[in-house]
């Protein structure tokens, strides 16, 4: 369970119980690469349960198993992915239980393997509800037959009230001081907030860091997050180049943000969209084509910077951020970020619409 779903179930789990509805949350244990990210939370209403992992070469499947945890309920809520053991189990042996699937519907962050397409089409036709992140992948459900009355659009996102209301107070003083701390250079710097793990493609941002160093160009960029790869930037730290601060809390994410010229991440952009129009700053990442759905919160040319995706096309990207600022002025329009509290009312109608169908 990331930090950052926290705010969310607690929200829902309220909103729930005023319709007489109990929620439990049943969580993996963190994998391996996930506890180096440091940002795991535990609450009162989690219960945990066992994640098996298996590797095949170079890659690594996790899997849970916990019918036992919700096997009395009267619905479950499990992910939409074709070698989730739960899903399969909820689905094919429903006993009278009410049964939804939520997650990114459609296939955005890896090619689809026929097989996986063919179990999660049949999830989606078998679910009694479908909760999907982002519109696109309503369209997608919607495509495969689901009926609209049974797709909820969530709109998934994060606690941006609490981020917006740290933006607003934080104080040049403070970013000053921010500055002084963690002993960043002077000039403008980039921020990069996420894990470092292969899905954002460090060994891309530490290829671009490279690149610069050897032009003579002064990018600086603070990163807020831990993860497996954070090795990877070892010679730009030991030259300078970037400046590490570990996992964020959103006080010091918002003096980052606000005191960044722009935001980068030449990997999976997701929910860093909502950090990006939050916080009014440029999201520049490269036109890869296995993004999350919530890169679609951004429009290209306006909070969304895309280059080509090589490193020197990215270390070009970064480098014109710094020469020639994206527009940072508070007078200039951006959209509303996706509100937690309307994802959380999304959510409990999907659920009540589930359990009254």
């Amino acid at each position: 369970m990331p930090q950052y779903r926290v705010p969310f179930f607690e929200g829902l789990r309220r909103e729930l119980a005023l319709d007489g509805v109990d929620l439990e949350v049943v969580s993996g244990q963190a994998t391996d690469a996930q506890k180096l990210r440091g940002d795991a939370a535990d609450a009162p209403w989690i219960t945990g349960t066992r994640t098996r992992e298996f590797r095949f070469g170079a890659r690594t499947l996790s899997l849970t198993y916990s019918r036992r945890l919700w096997s009395d309920s009267d619905a479950v809520i499990v992910p939409h992915q074709g070698t989730s053991l739960d899903a399969m189990s909820a689905l094919a042996f429903r006993r009278g239980k009410r049964v939804g699937v939520w997650g990114h519907i459609a296939s955005y962050t890896s090619p689809l393997n026929p097989v996986d397409g063919a179990v999660e089409d049949w999830q989606l036709r078998r679910a009694d509800h479908v909760f999907a992140y982002v519109p696109s992948g309503t369209e997608y459900a919607l495509e495969r037959g689901v009926s609209p009355r049974e797709v909820t659009t969530v709109m998934n996102t994060i606690d941006t009230t609490s981020l917006e209301d740290a933006l607003t107070s934080t104080t040049a003083e403070e970013i000053d001081r921010f500055r002084r701390e963690k002993r960043i250079p002077d000039g403008p710097f980039l921020a990069y907030v996420g894990g470092l793990d292969s899905s954002k493609r460090v060994d891309l941002l530490a290829d671009a860091l490279d690149i610069l160093h050897s032009s003579g160009s002064r990018a600086h960029i603070v990163i807020a997050g831990r993860g497996e790869q954070e090795t990877l930037l070892k010679p730009a730290l030991e030259r300078g180049q970037v400046t590490l601060i570990g996992y964020a809390w959103t006080g010091r994410k918002a003096i980052l943000l606000k005191g960044a010229t722009a935001i980068v991440n030449p990997g999976r952009v997701g929910l860093i969209a909502v950090d990006a129009l939050a916080s009014k700053r440029m999201l520049i990442t490269t036109d890869w084509p296995w993004h999350a759905p919530e890169i679609e919160y951004l429009k290209r040319g306006e909070s969304l910077t895309q280059s080509g995706s090589s490193a020197e096309e990215f270390a070009h990207a970064l480098q014109t951020a710094l020469e020639e600022p994206p527009h940072t002025d508070p007078a200039v329009t951006w959209p509303e970020p996706p509100r937690l509290d309307a994802m959380i009312a999304n959510y409990k109608d999907g659920v009540i619409t589930m359990l009254n169908t």
